[in-house]
């Protein structure tokens, strides 16, 4: 139960990665060091458990 959870909170987390990042791009037109886009990227990613 706890993985099918796990699942479905990085499915939601990476949708809504997929908003932030839309409204982030003139940020990263000018830097590509995006601290709290980076934190949200090795959440969504990562196989830890």
């Amino acid at each position: 139960m706890r993985k099918i959870t796990r699942g479905i909170t990085k499915f939601f987390v990476a949708n809504l990665t997929v908003a932030f990042a839309m409204m982030l791009l003139p940020v990263f037109l000018i830097t590509d060091n995006v601290p709290a886009f980076e934190a949200i990227m090795d959440y969504v990613f990562s196989n830890k458990e």
